[in-house]
């Protein structure tokens, strides 16, 4: 059996809160996708707010419940 990814825009990098894409200015699904598509590394295993940009900063989302411990849509990678 071969797996594959799939483009929605979970993993678009126009995904912000709110599940609001940013190119279309229009709230999305989980499920949906589009032609303007742009692939951005996804949430995975390894994902928590303590390997986010966003984790201790002013632009964290869920600063109250942000732990080593939870995840979040916001999630980004920490360079």
């Amino acid at each position: 059996m071969e797996l594959r990814n799939i483009n929605t825009c979970i993993n678009c990098e126009n995904l912000i809160r709110g599940f609001v894409c940013q190119k279309h200015n229009q709230k999305v699904e989980i499920t949906n996708f589009c032609e303007s598509h742009a692939y951005r590394e996804s949430i995975t295993e390894n994902s928590s707010c303590s390997n986010c940009t966003h984790f201790g900063v002013t632009s964290c989302s869920n600063p109250e419940e942000a732990s080593s411990a939870m995840i979040c849509f916001d999630w980004q990678k920490k360079n």
